[in-house]
């Protein structure tokens, strides 16, 4: 209640504050908020500068009047009401309104409202205050906007997202928590997302609060589901700061990187088996040079025993034992070409439903009796690019590793042929299934079933190079092998292979016999001197005239000695001092329209469009028949004539 002196009467303001030397309406034009007054009969008798600049600008359009009809005319009788109260009732009173400004706009204020007392105790005058909520009303709308977009990300973000407190405890979440747990709030980081009783110090949240900075981390979950799928996020945790930098909360990101890990899988499981195939090429390139003089030599020292008289017929079976361990290790080594993919393909365009039913003849034959063996072949599947020898090592392997899963029992064995779907690029794949009801494939176990000399077989039973030879062929001719195995239940290989469109060559319909003979000077490189003797002869039987050289070195002196002296090179890859390539670098330099001739017994070495860039005009591969060699020999030097 504010009293006033008795020098405000008859309705004026006027006179001043005796005490202070200032008048009322001094006082309320050093106001900065706008104000005016009103008497009891509902006229305005004064205001200040700033409540006539908001509104009209001239003190005569208010005083005497009433200010309602001006500043809210649609709501003016309501206003009016409140000041009745206070002349009757006295006190302070606030309430929100729409006023209209100078400009013709509505603005949305508080009109805060005081009872002025006069000295004798008479309620003359109601001091009204303007405060404008235009700035606030900005706020709340930047601030609902603002809700708003939050419950937005929260409702349309696919990944984790909530909020957890410094004890590590869940404030809010986002729906795609509550699908994993149906009531968050309250949980523990550890519980929510590793489900263990104790807090991880390696999770994102504990690192974020403990450090009080952004925090990455990758956190496996197991989803509570009925279908038990494992899911893995990456989640990364950001700390919310007070004013004094203490952290308040985190915020806790949880983005599903399942697929990402799962390719990363198999991208490192893809890398590890071409790192080993790589390695086991290697070692059976050079191991089948080794065993060629041993078989050779014992063939010979044989021969020339049972020539004699009276031989020795313990040595001979002893030199018939070398010769079956050597051929069970040349056996073994082109399991593991095939495996590296750096033997020899002799591949045709082929029906595979002939090869299946043949092969599944034999396994008829073989296969124990209390194996019940079932057949689905589409003979219209499509024609494959393919090796049919190949086909039949594929089924052998699966068909007898089916077996051997349903030892010592009665199961049934599956094979299907069938036509596969076609993919976005428009390549149609064939599918050949292999389904056992055997006792299935530990999970642990399904990641390394393809490594070379992984077994879960005893050891006189298995040498584990079965299935890494047939995960080899198949991925050479471009396809892929899918496995599906339940512990109990069975196992089902799932092989596709792409269908080809390539017409028939006349080579895979028409048998060659005669080969391909010619006259002209080869200059022969292979460091192993056998290589040489062998290779010499057969082109020497074709007609040509051959010089050979062990030494590549040698061999490059010899050209350089009589450059134009010679009409074809054919050079091994590997040797020391200069590679294949090497050699045909330093030839060209000389003679860039001489041809050369490249072969090896590792492709993986070298690819075509690398023999292209250094001058190689052909190549073939290591053991070459006399066949290929005279077709190869005579096709370069018809192309340069």
């Amino acid at each position: 209640m504010i009293i006033m002196n008795k020098e405000c009467v008859s309705g004026q303001v006027s006179g001043d504050f005796s005490t202070l030397g200032f008048s009322v309406q001094e006082i309320m034009d050093s106001m900065p908020v706008p104000c005016f007054l009103i008497n009891r009969e509902g006229s305005c008798v004064a205001g200040n500068h700033a409540f006539y600049t908001m509104v009209v600008g001239d003190r005569t359009h208010y005083v005497g009047v009433d200010p309602y009809l001006q500043l809210a005319p649609g709501n003016s009788e309501q206003l009016r009401t409140v000041d009745s109260g206070l002349f009757e009732y006295g006190g302070v009173t606030s309430h929100e309104a729409e006023i209209q400004t100078a400009e013709g706009d509505l603005k949305s204020v508080v009109l805060k409202k005081a009872v002025i007392t006069a000295e004798t105790g008479e309620r003359k005058y109601i001091l009204v205050t303007i405060l404008d909520l235009s700035e606030l009303t900005e706020i709340k709308n930047a601030l609902n906007i603002s809700q708003s977009e939050k419950q937005a990300i929260l409702d349309g973000f696919p990944g984790l997202l909530c909020l957890f407190d410094p004890d590590e405890k869940v404030i809010w979440a986002n729906d795609r928590v509550r699908e994993l747990h149906p009531d968050p709030v309250g949980k523990t980081c550890h519980q929510l997302l590793c489900g263990r009783d104790k807090s991880c110090k390696s999770c994102a949240v504990a690192k974020s609060i403990a450090s009080g900075t952004v925090q990455s981390t990758v956190q496996q979950y197991e989803m509570l589901t009925s279908s038990g799928q494992e899911l893995v996020y990456e989640l990364t945790g950001t700390p919310v700061k007070d004013n004094s930098g203490n952290v308040i909360s985190i915020v806790v990101i949880g983005r599903d990187v399942t697929d990402k890990n799962i390719l990363e899988k198999q991208l490192r499981h893809t890398q590890k088996m071409e790192a080993i195939g790589t390695l086991a090429g290697g070692i059976a390139h050079d191991f089948n040079n080794v065993l060629t003089p041993i078989m050779g030599y014992s063939e010979i020292i044989r021969l020339k025993l049972m020539q004699g008289k009276d031989p020795d017929e313990s040595i001979l079976e002893y030199l018939s034992g070398i010769l079956r361990a050597a051929k069970r290790a040349k056996s073994l080594v082109e399991q593991i070409l095939t495996f590296s993919r750096s033997s020899e393909q002799k591949e045709s365009l082929q029906y595979v439903h002939p090869i299946v039913k043949e092969v599944m003849k034999l396994m008829r034959v073989t296969l124990p009796s209390t194996i019940v063996i079932k057949e689905h072949i589409d003979e219209q599947c499509g024609i494959i690019s393919v090796d049919p020898v190949q086909i039949h090592q594929i089924l052998i392997n699966l068909c007898t590793n089916s077996a051997h899963a349903m030892a010592g029992g009665h199961g049934t064995l599956t094979v299907t042929l069938a036509s596969g779907t076609t993919d976005e690029d428009g390549q149609e794949w064939l599918q050949l299934s292999v389904t056992d009801t055997g006792c299935g494939i530990p999970p642990e176990m399904q990641e390394r079933i393809f490594e070379p000399y992984f077994t879960t077989k005893e050891k006189s039973r298995g040498t584990g190079m079965g299935l890494a030879m047939v995960h080899g062929i198949i991925s050479r001719q471009g396809g892929r092998i899918e496995l599906q195995s339940e512990i109990g239940k069975g196992t089902t290989f799932d092989i596709f292979l792409p269908v080809t469109r390539k017409p028939t060559r006349i080579d895979q319909i028409v048998n060659l016999s005669d080969f391909l003979r010619g006259q002209a000077k080869i200059l022969l490189v292979d460091d192993e001197a056998q290589v040489v003797q062998v290779t010499g002869e057969l082109l020497e039987s074709l007609g040509y005239e051959v010089i050979g050289r062990t030494s590549p070195i040698a061999a490059l002196s010899l050209f350089m000695d009589d450059p134009a002296g010679f009409d074809l090179v054919l050079t091994d890859l590997t040797m020391p001092e200069l590679t294949g390539v090497e050699l045909s670098r330093e030839i060209k330099q000389v003679r860039q329209e001489l041809p050369v001739v490249l072969f090896t017994g590792y492709s993986d070495q070298l690819s075509r469009e690398e023999a292209l860039e250094a001058g190689i005009d052909a190549y073939c591969m290591k053991p070459v028949s006399l066949r290929e060699l005279s077709n190869v020999i005579h096709a370069t030097l018809t192309r340069e004539e």
